[in-house]
């Protein structure tokens, strides 16, 4: 059985034999010379959260703690869980939400709930939740985060191939 212990950058917890913290990216001495995926004559820095790539400090940033690669730099996280869509629609965070569902991922959402009326003839609209920045988000945990987007591409271009193949009918 694992034994666990703390990340010594972010606290969270940790297999003791753990070459790196995969809610930080920290590298961890212990593990020996590591060095860049794309740069090999390069050092490693840190492990992306998200796809898993040894960087160096020329092609990985810490992005509030964590360590990302510059392809995955942007990605939005809490806690544990990565933003996989972001709509002001409600309907197109329910369908991403369903999709993934489907599929088998584990989904966290943010801003589901009706945001009532906020003013004159501002209601639940996607003018009025952008307006006071409220948009629905669709999150999955992080080791999921590149399977379930692949998820959502494959389900967008098979709603486009079902959408052009009704409108030559």
């Amino acid at each position: 059985m694992d034994t666990f212990i703390k990340c010594p950058n972010c606290s969270d917890e940790i297999t003791e034999d753990s070459d790196f913290c995969p809610h930080c990216g920290t590298l961890f001495t212990e593990a020996g010379p590591v060095f860049c995926d794309l740069h090999p004559l390069e050092s490693g820095a840190g492990v992306c959260i998200i796809c898993r790539k040894l960087c160096c400090e020329a092609c990985g940033a810490q992005v509030r703690g964590r360590y990302f690669c510059s392809a995955h730099r942007k990605v939005k996280v809490e806690q544990d869980w990565a933003e996989v869509f972001r709509s002001t629609e409600i309907s197109d965070a329910e369908l991403v939400k369903s999709v993934l569902e489907s599929t088998g991922h584990k989904v966290q959402v943010q801003n589901f709930n009706s945001i009532g009326f906020i003013w004159d003839g501002g209601g639940d609209s996607p003018i009025s939740r952008s307006n006071i920045n409220k948009p629905a988000k669709v999150f999955v945990p992080i080791p999921e985060y590149l399977k379930a987007m692949e998820e959502i591409v494959d389900w967008k271009s098979s709603e486009t191939t079902i959408d052009e193949a009704e409108s030559e009918m």
